[in-house]
């Protein structure tokens, strides 16, 4: 994971993904772009992995995250996505300061504006611009937390995918068909039939599941086959005297 100082270009893409949250002036922004840095991720690389302290936070200029869970027996967990603009770092690991228990990584090559979690808190604290925004994105990220209990606890797999789908939009072409599974918690052959469905595919249209054998086979043929006629029978000849 390599980073650098911020570009002209960059600088002024993050001022206005902040802004669209709150209007700092430039005096607020320029005393955290001291510290900020863009990382690059390539596709696959993780931002965050389960035991590590996390020690960053910051915005997405382009890219895809997915942060997720790792269950005992292997299975991942999707929590969510982030895309460009959208604030990335386990904020619950943050705050914890402790081994962290999510994984964050980049399904796609990524940029992001880093921040040092601590010296973004110290601003804060003298900065009250700052601490109007971090108030405003742990608003929203606590209104997105209980948004995805609402759909686990009280929502079918139909409704949790329109969600899905309604949330993250522009995203989705970019996401793998197993993790949205993930994220909606059916398998990824469930999710092909609900999307067929939701397609307005005809039902039949689904490969089978299972081989043929020769005795179903056979069944099958006996099964189409219109059945033979039946000639009638002659009578038999009288006999002669």
């Amino acid at each position: 994971m390599s980073s650098s100082p911020l570009t002209e270009t960059d600088r002024a893409a993050f001022r206005g993904l902040i802004r669209r949250v709150a209007p700092l002036a430039d005096a607020d922004l320029a005393a955290v772009e001291a510290h900020a840095r863009v990382r690059l991720l390539q596709r696959g690389e993780a931002f965050l992995v389960p035991g590590d302290r996390a020690v960053d936070c910051g915005t997405i200029l382009d890219g895809l995250v997915r942060e997720f869970f790792v269950l005992a027996d292997g299975r991942e967990v999707t929590r969510g996505f982030a895309g460009p603009g959208d604030n990335v770092g386990s904020l619950s690991d943050l705050l914890l300061a402790a081994p962290a228990r999510s994984s964050v990584v980049a399904e796609a090559d990524t940029r992001i504006v880093m921040l040092p979690w601590l010296r973004l808190r110290a601003i804060a604290d003298q900065r009250p611009a700052w601490a109007r925004l971090l108030a405003r994105i742990t608003e929203r990220l606590y209104l997105a937390k209980a948004g995805r209990e609402y759909e686990l606890l009280a929502l079918d797999a139909e409704a949790r995918y329109l969600r899905f789908r309604a949330q993250y939009a522009a995203l989705e072409p970019e996401i793998a068909l197993r993790q949205v599974a993930s994220y909606v918690g059916i398998t990824p052959e469930h999710l092909s039939r609900l999307r067929r469905r939701l397609a307005g595919e005809p039902p039949g249209s689904t490969m089978r599941t299972r081989p043929r054998t020769r005795a179903s086979a056979r069944s099958s043929r006996s099964a189409a086959a219109p059945p033979a006629p039946r000639t009638a029978r002659r009578p038999a000849p009288a006999s002669r005297r």
